[in-house]
This record gives C-alpha cells, structure tokens and sequence, in this order.
C-alpha cells in the first residue's frame, strides 16, 4: 500500500529525529563519567537506532530511492558513524549545546527535552496519516519514545 505526502514527510522527519537522538546519546556517553548513566544512554542509543532503521525501512518500501541506502549502510556499522551531514539545522544547534552540558542532571534535562519532541513528532504523525500501516509505525514509536520519556524523568528524580 502507497504512502501519501503526509505519511512520507513524518517518516523523514522521524528519521532526521532519530539520527539525531542517536548522534546526541553516543556523545553524551563519553562526557558523563557515571557509568549507570552511561549505560541508560547507551541503551537509548541502541533504541534510536533501531527506531531509525525501522522508519528507514518503511521509506525504503514506500520509495526505493537509491539515496537512501547510505544512510542504512552507515548505521549498520558498529560505533559511531560520522553522520553530521543528515543532522537537520535545528538539531544540529541542540547537538552543539553538548559540549556546554556539565552536570548529569544537564544531559538529562537535554535526553528529555529530545524525548518528549519525538513523543510530540509520532502522536502528530498518527493523527495526521491516513494509512494504517504508516499509523502503526507512529504509534509503536509514539508509546516507545514516551518509556524513554518516564525511564529519563525517573533518573531525574533521583538525582
């Protein structure tokens, strides 16, 4: 089943968020140095990633572009792969910040701030999209992305 124009341009959009998420976690691995820390952002990394190549895939169905198959290359390798090139403006200014974040409580602040954009992003994507098989993708991100935003909010709590 074809995709219209809405459903497409959230997939993009979810992918751009994704990737961004992804960069965003794998840098803030290495300027925390609590290891439980570390490890929550490294599970979160795994999850963008794999959200990323889901998104990725049912665009890959919908379009067959040649264009895309780099990007699924490039996250299928181990460690982090030098994606800046696909990371949109506005998360390339959130991205920037990460270098002035200095305290756990300051990654956090930022982790949820991401999380609860790709919340906002896949709820409006399933309302807006006609096509079930579209909308179901939407709504697994949707309800996936709001465990990152209670596992977050929990670490902040107990700070």
């Amino acid at each position: 089943m074809a995709f219209g124009e809405e459903a497409l341009k959230y997939l993009n959009l979810g992918i751009e968020s994704e990737i961004a998420a992804y960069v965003f976690y794998k840098r803030a691995m290495k300027l925390v140095e609590d290891q439980s820390l570390r490890t929550v952002l490294g599970k979160f990394a795994g999850d963008e990633k794999g959200h990323f190549l889901t998104l990725e895939d049912a665009y890959d169905r919908q379009v067959r572009s040649e264009c895309w198959a780099p990007y699924k290359d490039i996250l299928s390798r181990s460690g982090l792969p030098d994606i800046d090139e696909l990371v949109q403006e506005t998360h390339k200014e959130l991205l920037g910040k990460i270098r002035t974040l200095k305290t756990k409580k300051d990654v956090l602040q930022m982790a949820l701030l991401l999380e609860k954009e790709a919340v906002d992003l896949f709820t409006n994507a399933s309302s807006r999209t006609k096509e079930p098989e579209a909308k179901k993708i939407f709504d697994y991100l949707s309800s996936f992305e709001k465990g990152h935003v209670q596992s977050v909010e929990k670490e902040l709590a107990a700070l």
